[in-house]
């Protein structure tokens, strides 16, 4: 069972998430969600969203995102 904070947590992460991609995507709302809710083949075809249900999963996101900020995109 879920607690409060889980979602909370959750939900945290998300906007987390959601803000750096939005950036990255210089303010293109659409591209980072679909960004971030396809298979990204730097994240071993995982779908980032999903990556970031968990603390851990969204830290390898944001480290892929930083990668891709600095032009590597493998």
């Amino acid at each position: 069972m879920k607690h409060q904070g889980d979602e909370g947590e959750l939900r945290l992460r998300a906007a987390r998430l959601l803000a750096r991609t939005v950036q990255l995507f210089d303010g293109e709302e659409a591209a980072a969600v679909a960004w971030l809710s396809s298979p990204q083949h730097a994240l071993g075809e995982a779908v980032p969203s999903k990556l970031a249900e968990t603390e851990e999963g969204a830290l390898e996101v944001e480290r892929v995102l930083g990668r891709i900020e600095h032009g590597v995109f493998s």
